[in-house]
């Protein structure tokens, strides 16, 4: 296990729900809404709830496909594009009222004018690229990066971005999720992993797994400067360059 100090990272990576956003709750209860709007039988809606409050970072394609294969009970007659529309729109609006979340406002411009920012999302990827425009942040990111695409493949779009920019020299990058997919796509593709615990819906999974694999957690993103030049421990269990 390895120190890190935050001057030594070269890029970050910023989930979006429950990092940048306090919106997981918005998410919890858009997706129940939209379960039940479109006839899901109730103990469906309870099983499919309980999975996708533990499965934050999973695209919502996948989410709504797995409500529609049957896994947790028969679904109604219902396709996946007026789920997909519905959640769309509940989300919407509810994106723009949530409260930013703590000190992003002034932890974002110290680390932009030095290093390069990305956020990777399982929300979808042109929606939440509005709601960054219509809140002010996109200036901040060089790309903002969500669904359909899987998390992994998104982090794989950031890090091929960084690489073409740095001249194809090994990437210290460092993730800051909330979520075992935020986490498992760190490991996935090198990157250190911070994991922000204040509204995470699996803190006590994230905190057993910090036990074992060391990586650190932070109550917000203001804690990447506690103490000054805080040291990061490195979170990934894989063998890439990143992780040595």
């Amino acid at each position: 296990m390895s120190s890190d100090k935050i001057s030594s990272y070269e890029a970050f990576i910023f989930d979006c729900d429950g990092v940048l956003l306090d919106s997981n709750d918005l998410k919890i209860q858009a997706f129940r809404r939209v379960l039940e709007l479109n006839g899901f039988r109730p103990e469906v809606i309870a099983a499919g709830s309980d999975w996708q409050s533990r499965s934050f970072g999973t695209s919502r394609y996948r989410l709504f496909a797995e409500l529609l294969s049957g896994r947790f009970g028969p679904p109604p007659p219902v396709t996946l594009e007026r789920l997909l529309a519905d959640f769309g729109t509940e989300c919407a609006e509810g994106y723009l009222a949530v409260p930013e979340t703590a000190a992003i406002r002034s932890v974002l411009p110290i680390l932009a004018a030095r290093a390069r920012l990305y956020v990777v999302s399982g929300s979808d990827e042109l929606e939440l690229r509005e709601v960054f425009r219509r809140r002010d942040l996109t200036h901040y990111f060089i790309d903002i990066f969500g669904s359909p695409r899987s998390k992994i493949e998104n982090v794989e779009r950031a890090m091929q971005d960084y690489l073409a920019f740095a001249g194809q020299k090994p990437a210290k990058v460092l993730f800051v999720g909330d979520a075992i997919a935020d986490l498992e796509a760190a490991n996935a593709t090198g990157c250190h992993f911070a994991f922000m615990e204040q509204y995470s819906t699996v803190r006590r999974m994230m905190f057993d797994r910090a036990q074992v694999e060391g990586f650190r957690v932070i109550r917000d993103i203001g804690e990447l400067f506690a103490h000054g030049t805080p040291a990061f421990q490195a979170g990934c269990t894989g063998t890439t360059e990143g992780n040595k």
